[in-house]
């Protein structure tokens, strides 16, 4: 009976120890995530819609004479319930440990994005983990009271919803959606001039290609890189 108390003392030294172990192991490794073009066989949530896709060239300070690092990746995005863009861009994220690489996840990353008059910035929300849930949202049609983003908008019977013909003679349904009655931008929208669940802001440059030239053009205006320097590609955690 007197060798329990000493018995029990050996086992939790014991297992402090593996703990130990185990932790000086994790310490020895660093985590990054590492952003990058999207695979062929990576599933794009339903609802996550591309918005650009950057070429970016970086180079290194330390050694201005290298050849810069090159990468190109698609920006997807949505709006959600309160009207808010958010941004993604796919990603892996892996611990590195010396020479051994561990990857620990991968998916759509959430990013802080912005490209105002042509300056493009972009960069790793904190804390960031893989997109699994999307709250699309759906606003409410607002009448617009401003001068409308683009002449070509023909307003219709119902209040905030337009419409416009493509160069292809199809007929396009924009709405100007409001979300309990903040963040009001023109989105897509259904013949019954609904906004389009989940979808993006209009962009007015493939507004006007699309009217102007028809769909295949502002489709290759969509998909044509912009370039862009000096954009991280790689967040240490």
């Amino acid at each position: 009976m007197q060798r329990k108390p000493f018995t029990l003392l050996v086992i939790f030294m014991i297992f402090t120890l593996l703990l130990a172990g185990c932790t000086k192991e994790v310490d020895g490794e660093n985590t990054y995530i590492s952003i990058m073009s999207v695979p062929t066989e990576a599933i794009i949530p339903n609802g996550l819609i591309l918005d650009s896709i950057l070429s970016i060239s970086n180079t290194d300070p330390a050694n201005p004479e290298a050849p810069p690092t090159t990468a190109q990746l698609g920006v997807f995005g949505y709006t959600n319930k309160q009207g808010e863009v958010h941004y993604y861009v796919y990603g892996k994220k892996e611990a590195v440990d010396g020479e051994a690489i561990h990857l620990i996840e991968q998916g759509f990353y959430p990013v802080n994005y912005s490209r105002d008059n042509g300056a493009i910035t972009l960069s790793l929300k904190d804390n960031a983990s893989p997109i699994n849930k999307l709250d699309l949202g759906v606003g409410t049609p607002t009448l617009f009271q401003d001068e409308l983003p683009l002449s070509f908008y023909t307003p219709t019977e119902l209040p905030g919803v337009y419409t416009f013909a493509d160069a292809n003679g199809k007929t396009n349904f924009r709405v100007y959606s409001t979300f309990l009655g903040e963040n009001g931008n023109f989105f897509p929208a259904g013949e019954d001039g609904t906004m389009v669940a989940g979808s993006l802001p209009i962009n007015i440059s493939i507004e006007e290609i699309l009217q102007s030239q028809g769909s295949n053009a502002a489709s290759r205006l969509l998909t044509t890189p912009i370039e862009c320097t000096n954009i991280p590609t790689s967040f240490q955690q």
